[in-house]
């Protein structure tokens, strides 16, 4: 049962946005009565966290699996951008937003993600890079680490890409390709084109 409350709060809320939905929204659509919920999340509260951790999971999961299955760094960022590319596809825009503002604890999680694994993440890429000679050797690991992190949250910054204006699935991938041709030699350059290439024609 309590796999079934979250996974159909995780559908309503990506769909809709966090904030709109109400424990009584989600006992309907379970067809349960709201004292059932309570019995294993406390408030709302908890209830978003446990959406959190259990869409972190996932997307670490995600992650690791495009890392293991990529030829070498720049394959492994586009693998990446299909991770993010299918997390777009299935939340509200507004999500993210919604949780910075309404539901701190929640936000705590994803800032704590953020800062260890997505930066675990990058670091070891860019580092991966370097070795294969697919990213420039002048590359400073500490400050493009860092730099590339706090780009990652911008594309959900509704007051620099609001989203009646911009598309954020194309804006998260424009900033990624950005980066990587930042970073790329001519070798890299190139293996990027062709992964794009190859992308589209598989369109």
């Amino acid at each position: 049962m309590q796999d079934r409350i979250l996974n159909k709060a995780r559908e309503l809320m990506f769909q809709t946005g966090v904030k709109h939905v109400t424990m009584d929204d989600l006992a309907n659509q379970l067809g349960i009565s709201k004292k059932t919920i309570y019995q294993y999340y406390k408030d709302k509260d908890a209830l978003v966290c446990s959406v959190v951790e259990n869409e972190l999971a996932n997307h670490a999961l995600f992650c690791n699996q495009s890392v293991l299955a990529a030829d070498n760094a720049v394959h492994e960022i586009f693998l990446l951008m299909a991770v993010i590319q299918e997390m777009f596809n299935r939340m509200n825009p507004l999500a993210l937003f919604e949780i910075e503002k309404y539901y701190p604890l929640a936000f705590e999680k994803i800032k704590k993600h953020k800062e260890d694994f997505i930066f675990s993440m990058i670091r070891a890429n860019l580092e991966k890079g370097m070795k294969e000679g697919l990213y420039r050797k002048d590359v400073d690991v500490n400050i493009l680490s860092q730099y590339r992190l706090e780009t990652s949250l911008i594309p959900f910054n509704i007051q620099v890409f609001p989203p009646n204006k911009f598309d954020m699935l194309k804006v998260n991938l424009q900033i990624i390709e950005h980066f990587v041709y930042g970073v790329a030699t001519i070798e890299g350059h190139r293996l990027m084109d062709t992964y794009k290439l190859n992308h589209t024609a598989v369109k």
